[in-house]
């Protein structure tokens, strides 16, 4: 009787630890497994991207350095919109053909609570400059339609802003990719604008 007492416990003892263990290495195994694989794998793509330890810095540091920043002066309305309020703000751009974008999108940020941004609602689509003359394209929304005054000052904001980049002799401003006679309907637009 005992025999078969010590028999069945020896058994059951057995028996859980065998399922115990091969519940137990499948999911380690498997992790271990997919792990092992995963880590190799994972260090071979970092080895490749950055190209070893010494480099591995080269990436994070050649993004910084493909950002170009640059202090410029930007244009808005004073509180009463009765004149203009230069300010200085820094921006930011990839190379230095996106500059003239980045500084008209600038316009639209009000630096304090003295100023009124002009461009807040005005969607510049592109600037880009060939053989010195820079061309904007922008969309205006009826909310950002102004009286004659604001239009005066909008495009003395926009001339100021563009021509301290030396580079820029004159100002071709689109609506919508077209050339109009007035963005707003009260001063005239020339084509194109001369320093």
């Amino acid at each position: 009787m005992q025999n078969h007492w010590r028999h069945t416990l020896a058994a059951a003892a057995i028996l859980s630890v065998v399922l115990s263990g091969c519940g137990q290495a499948k999911p380690l195994n498997g992790t271990q497994s997919n792990q092992t694989a995963k880590q190799p794998a994972h260090q071979t793509e970092q080895g490749q991207t950055s190209g070893g330890g010494s480099n591995s810095q080269a990436p994070a540091a050649a993004s910084e350095q493909s950002k170009i920043s640059k202090v410029i002066k930007t244009y808005y309305s004073d509180a009463e919109f009765t004149k203009l309020v230069e300010q200085q703000a820094k921006i930011e751009f990839k190379n230095e053909a996106d500059q003239y974008l980045a500084a008209l999108n600038q316009l639209k940020k009000t630096p304090d609570d003295t100023t009124i941004s002009l461009c807040k609602e005005i969607s510049f689509k592109s600037a880009v400059l060939k053989d010195g003359q820079v061309t904007v394209d922008l969309s205006l929304p009826d909310a950002a339609r102004l009286g004659s005054p604001g239009e005066e000052m909008l495009l003395d904001a926009l001339k100021k802003t563009l021509f301290q980049f030396s580079e820029v002799k004159t100002i071709e401003i689109l609506l919508d990719g077209k050339q109009v006679e007035s963005l707003m309907g009260h001063m005239e637009l020339p084509h194109p604008i001369k320093r």
